[in-house]
């Protein structure tokens, strides 16, 4: 019963798309990211290399000059040869999806890029709630050392207490640059997607996951189907396909050239032109085949990529709906009690001794800790299982 309460709350909640520091970050990291910009302007090209190819071939130029025993003559001739009408508009349909074929790899690299930054973000969140939780406990250690100190010179306590609290105080110190050195190392990943563009206003407001939470299955592959760019880029190679197969077929009408000639022979001028006609007997062999062959195998990918998706869509929000029933099992113990501070007061009121509340400390550290990493790995899950959202904000 529980379970189906806790279920229905979490999916009813839905997802928040209302802005936030967090999105506000995420989104202006990605527009500055140069390996972004710089994937768009490299695909931008292959877009103009793809039109280029349904221009007319070059007019030819010839000239020539010959000798005999009564004089010369010679010649200019200017051609242009063209294939059969319907074979362009064909081929610029195919080059047109083909285009936005690219257009979609694009979106598929900015939807990555974004994902892939989020969790970047989250990264550094989780750390700092590491780091703050360990400062916690540190300046309770000072605390108390700085008490049992003053204690000692009155003779109430033994410096062997002061001793266990300040090698308990090394311990934690050790912790916090270890967390500190991967903070900095992820600040530093940070600058490079943000461009080398200076980063502190956004550290400043990165203090607090994202607000998203669990969708029905149903929602997320309406969300698959309607978002994903990947599949979309399936569907519009298709469909240039269709469209080459159709150029192809229009290319094994015969082709044309018309021309203009002017020759003079013997200082006698004649004006005129040619007309020539190109029969595909060759040039065309096998390329059906091969067009028909990527077709179904375009099909093919399409579908079991989808298929793929949706099976890691459920994968993933199984993963978030067990790490969030963890987390709120952990949530009222953890996060509604001050643990820290009643295990201080007991240490005050002779309640429990200096080990006792150094073993308790721990215990409750090493709780706290976990319930970071349950957070910290549900928010992993969802930056990859509500990504499509990340296009409708």
């Amino acid at each position: 019963m529980k379970r189906i309460i806790i279920l229905s709350a979490i999916i009813i909640l839905g997802i928040s798309v209302n802005a936030n520091d967090f999105d506000n970050a995420l989104f202006e990291i990605v527009s500055n990211n140069p390996t972004l910009v710089a994937s768009i302007a490299e695909n931008e090209a292959e877009i103009n290399e793809l039109k280029s190819e349904n221009n007319l071939p070059d007019p030819e130029i010839g000239y020539e000059h010959k000798w005999g025993k009564e004089g010369a003559k010679w010649g200019i001739d200017i051609s242009q040869s063209f294939e059969w009408p319907g074979a362009y508009s064909a081929r610029k349909k195919a080059i047109n999806s083909s285009s936005e074929a690219i257009e979609y790899l694009n979106k598929s690299n900015y939807l990555n890029k974004l994902v892939e930054i989020k969790l970047l973000l989250i990264d550094i969140i989780n750390l700092r709630k590491q780091i703050s939780l360990v400062s916690q406990l540190e300046s309770q250690i000072d605390s108390l050392t700085l008490k049992y100190q003053q204690g000692a010179k009155q003779g109430e306590v033994t410096i062997l207490d002061i001793n266990k609290l300040k090698i308990e105080k090394i311990a934690l110190t050790r912790q916090s640059k270890e967390l500190r050195n991967q903070l900095n190392n992820f600040e530093s990943t940070l600058l490079v997607e943000n461009g080398g563009n200076d980063i502190s206003s956004i550290l400043a407001h990165l203090n607090s996951y994202p607000k998203e939470s669990i969708l029905s299955t149903e929602k997320y592959e309406e969300l698959l189907r309607e978002y994903d760019p990947e599949i979309a880029q399936y569907s519009s190679i298709s469909k240039a396909q269709e469209y080459n197969h159709k150029a192809l077929n229009m290319s094994k009408f015969p082709g044309f050239s018309i021309g203009y000639k002017l020759e003079n022979e013997l200082g006698t001028y004649f004006n005129g032109f040619s007309v020539g006609i190109s029969i595909p007997t060759f040039s065309k062999r096998h390329k059906k085949e091969s067009i028909i062959a990527s077709q179904k195998a375009i099909s093919l990918q399409s579908n079991a990529l989808e298929i793929e998706k949706i099976a890691q869509i459920n994968v993933l929000r199984t993963n978030a709906i067990s790490l969030f029933e963890e987390m709120e099992e952990y949530r009222p113990t953890l996060e509604d009690t001050n643990n820290i501070e009643l295990l201080k007061k007991a240490l005050d009121g002779g309640q429990i001794n200096l080990i006792t509340y150094i073993q308790e400390v721990n215990f409750f550290l090493e709780a706290q800790q976990n319930f970071i990493d349950i957070e910290y790995r549900y928010h992993q899950t969802l930056a990859s299982l509500n990504k499509y959202t990340l296009l409708q904000k």
